[in-house]
C-alpha cells in the first residue's frame, strides 16, 4: 500500500470512529413554558397601568443523583479545526505562517460548513458546535488540508531545514531517525494535544521509513498527524477509574479548556501546566480557568454565541435590494450597504465583550445603551458620532433604544419594511425561552408587507389573525413585534410609516400603534414602547435564564435535559440571574465537578 492510499485510509477510519449524527427531534406545538411546568397563561385582567411583572421563578432545578449525557468522542468544529490547523502551522513554522495558511486557505475552504442543531421542540436556537455528523465530504477534506500543509511544509529545503534543524540537511544519515522521532514528539505532541508514548512516537516516525528526512518522507509524518483521530477529535480516555467516570488527564483537560473557551489547542502555557501536572491541583486548575477566561481568544468565542443565539447572521443584505424603487425611496441618500450591517452585527458583538471585560452582568449586557461602531451610516441610525475604539462609547440619546431591543442588527431587515413577526419570534424564543409551535404546512413563506393602503401592522394582522395562525400569532409572536415598529427596517427610529406605491412614490404618512398586549411569564402586560416592553422583560427575569440555557447548549455542544443536566444548568442560571459579572456565568461551566470528568456508561 502506499503512501498517500495508507494515509486517506487512516483519516477515513479516524473520521468514522464517531460518525453518530444528533438526531432532531419533533417539536412543541405552542404550548408556553411546557417543559418546565408552569402553568398556562391566566385569564386574569391585564394588571393596572405601570404594573411589571414580578421575577419569574427559576426554571432549573439541580439533583445530584441525575447523570448527565455525555459526547463520546466531540469533533472539532470547522472553527475549531482551522484554529488547530492554523496553530499547527504556526508552530512549525512561525515567520512562514501566513503564506502556508493562504496557500492553503482555498483548500480547507472545500472542508463543509457545519450545520445548526436546533434543541426539541425549537424552530430554531441551533448550535453549529453540536453538528457530530460525519460526511464523506469531511473525510476528503481533511485529506486534502492535511497534505496541502504538509507540502507547503516541506516545499523547500529551506524550509525542510527550519522545520527540523541541521539534522535534516547535514551529510550524516545516522542521526536522521532521531531528527524525526525529536520533530513528532515537540510538534506531533502539540497538534495532537498528547504526550506521544513510546508506541506512538515509532508508529508516527515509521511512516518516514528507511529515509525519515526526506522531504518526502516528512510531508507524509505531518499530513498523518494532521489527520489522525488525534487532532480531529477531542479524544478523552481518562485515568484510573473503572467507574461510570473518569477524571481526565492533564492533557485531556488543557484541551476541554482551550476548546470550550477558545476554540482553539491549548496554549504554550496552558500546555506547560498540563506538562508539570500543576493543572490536576485544584489552585492551579483554578488559576489556569482564571486565565483561560481573562484572555483575548475567548473573544471568538463570545462572538460565535451570541451571533447563533440572537440569529444574528440572518440579517439579509442591505444591499440586495438597492434598485429597488420601493427601498430606494425608503432608505433615503446614502444607501446602506453591507459594511453597515457587518457593523450592525458587530455592535451587539461587543457590546457582549465589553459587558464581559468590564465585569458587568447578563442584565448589563440586556440594558446597554452604549454604540460601539465606527461605522458613520450606522452611528447615524442611534444619532451618535462614530466610537473609534477608544475613550468612551456614546450613549442612545433616545430613552426608546432600550438596550438590546434597540440595536439595529435586531430591527433592520434588508427591505423597505419592518418584520414584526420576525422581530416577535426572536423575543418570544430567543430572549425568553418560551417554545412556539411550528406554523401549519400551509402558512405563507413571505413576510407580510405593506401596501399603498396598509400599514405593516395592518398586513400582518390582516395576514395571521384568527383561525390556526392566530393562535399563535395573536398572542405569542405578534404583540411584541408590534411594539418594536417604533423602528423602521434600517432600524430608525420613527413615529410614522410612510406607504409607497410600486414606483416609490408616498401615498401616504400614517402615525406608527406601539401599543400592544403582551404575554410575560403567562400573565399579560400593556407595552406602549419599547422601553417598556424591556422593562417588561428585565423585570420577568427570564433572559438571564434564557441566556443560560443558550450557553449550556452552546458549550456543551447539544440540547439540554432539564433533568439530567439540572446541576449545570442551575448553577449557570443562578449566576446569571443573581447579577453576577457575566464572565462567573462562563466560569460555571469550568468549576462544574463533571468538567474534569469523562462519563463511560
Amino acid at each position: 500500500m502506499s503512501r498517500a492510499t495508507r494515509l486517506r485510509a487512516w483519516v477515513a477510519v479516524g473520521l468514522a470512529l464517531a460518525g453518530g449524527t444528533v438526531a432532531g427531534l419533533a417539536g412543541c406545538h405552542g404550548q408556553i413554558g411546557a417543559e418546565t411546568g408552569r402553568p398556562p397563561p391566566d385569564a386574569s385582567p391585564p394588571p393596572g397601568e405601570g404594573a411589571l411583572p414580578g421575577p419569574a421563578a427559576p426554571r432549573f432545578a439541580c439533583d445530584p443523583a441525575a447523570a448527565p449525557a455525555d459526547l463520546p468522542l466531540p469533533r472539532l468544529s470547522r472553527t475549531e479545526l482551522e484554529s488547530t490547523y492554523r496553530a499547527a502551522v504556526a508552530r512549525a513554522l512561525p515567520a512562514d505562517a501566513e503564506a502556508i495558511w493562504t496557500a492553503v486557505a482555498a483548500t480547507f475552504a472545500q472542508y463543509p460548513v457545519d450545520r445548526r442543531t436546533p434543541a426539541p421542540g425549537d424552530l430554531k436556537g441551533g448550535y453549529s458546535r453540536g453538528d457530530q455528523a460525519i460526511e464523506q465530504t469531511q473525510v476528503d477534506a481533511s485529506y486534502a488540508v492535511a497534505t496541502a500543509i504538509a507540502r507547503e511544509l516541506t516545499g523547500s529545503s529551506d524550509r525542510l531545514g527550519r522545520l527540523l534543524g541541521g539534522c535534516a540537511t547535514d551529510a550524516s544519515t545516522s542521526n536522521d531517525r532521531t531528527c524525526l522521532e525529536a520533530f513528532v514528539r515537540g510538534w506531533g505532541a502539540r497538534v495532537m494535544r498528547y504526550a506521544l508514548p513510546e508506541d506512538d512516537l515509532a508508529y508516527f516516525a515509521d511512516i518516514g521509513g528507511a529515509t525519515p528526512v526526506d522531504a518526502a518522507a516528512v510531508s507524509d509524518v505531518i499530513a498523518t498527524i494532521l489527520a489522525s483521530p488525534r487532532t480531529l477529535y477531542r479524544v478523552e480516555s481518562g485515568t484510573g477509574s473503572d467507574g461510570a467516570l473518569a477524571p481526565l488527564g492533564a492533557y485531556e483537560l488543557a484541551a476541554r479548556l482551550s476548546y470550550q473557551f477558545w476554540q482553539a489547542p491549548p496554549d504554550d502555557e496552558l500546555w506547560a501546566a498540563a506538562e508539570s501536572g500543576a493543572l490536576l491541583t485544584a489552585s492551579g486548575y483554578a488559576a489556569a480557568l482564571d486565565r483561560v477566561l481573562a484572555a483575548p481568544q475567548l473573544a471568538r468565542s463570545l462572538d460565535d454565541f451570541v451571533t447563533e443565539w440572537l440569529r444574528l447572521d440572518e440579517l439579509p443584505s442591505l444591499e440586495a435590494l438597492r434598485d429597488d424603487p420601493v427601498y430606494r425611496a425608503f432608505a433615503g441618500s446614502p444607501l446602506p450597504t453591507d459594511a453597515t450591517r457587518q457593523a450592525m452585527l458587530d455592535d451587539v458583538r461587543t457590546s457582549l465583550r465589553q459587558t464581559v471585560a468590564e465585569g458587568r452582568s447578563v442584565r448589563d449586557f440586556f440594558t446597554d445603551t452604549r454604540s460601539y461602531t465606527s461605522d458613520a451610516y450606522l452611528a447615524s441610525v442611534y444619532q451618535v458620532a462614530p466610537w473609534l475604539g477608544a475613550g468612551a462609547q456614546p450613549v442612545f440619546p433616545s430613552a426608546n433604544r432600550a438596550g438590546l431591543l434597540g440595536r439595529a442588527a435586531l430591527l433592520a431587515a434588508g427591505t423597505a419594511a419592518t418584520r414584526p413577526i420576525h422581530r416577535g419570534y426572536l423575543i418570544r424564543n430567543a430572549l425568553l425561552c418560551e417554545q412556539v409551535g411550528a406554523p401549519p404546512p400551509n402558512a405563507a413563506t413571505k413576510p407580510p408587507a405593506p401596501t399603498a393602503a396598509l400599514t405593516t401592522r395592518e398586513a400582518v394582522t390582516q395576514l395571521t389573525s384568527g383561525g390556526s395562525c392566530g393562535a399563535c400569532h395573536d398572542t405569542l409572536i405578534n404583540p411584541q413585534g408590534f411594539v418594536l415598529e417604533g423602528f423602521d427596517a434600517l432600524g430608525r427610529e420613527r413615529i410614522e410609516e410612510r406607504l409607497f406605491d410600486a414606483d416609490g412614490n408616498v401615498t401616504s404618512t400614517r402615525a406608527v400603534d406601539t401599543t400592544a398586549t403582551v404575554l410575560i411569564d403567562g400573565h399579560t402586560f400593556v407595552a406602549r414602547s419599547t422601553a417598556e416592553l424591556a422593562r417588561l422583560i428585565d423585570a420577568s427575569r427570564l433572559f438571564p435564564s434564557c441566556l443560560a440555557r443558550h450557553y449550556f447548549r452552546f458549550s456543551q455542544r447539544r440540547p439540554e435535559s432539564p433533568a439530567g443536566d439540572g446541576c449545570l444548568l442551575a448553577a449557570l442560571e443562578t449566576a446569571a440571574r443573581a447579577d453576577a459579572p457575566l464572565s462567573e456565568v462562563l466560569k460555571a461551566n469550568g468549576d462544574d465537578p463533571l468538567f474534569k470528568t469523562r462519563r463511560f456508561r
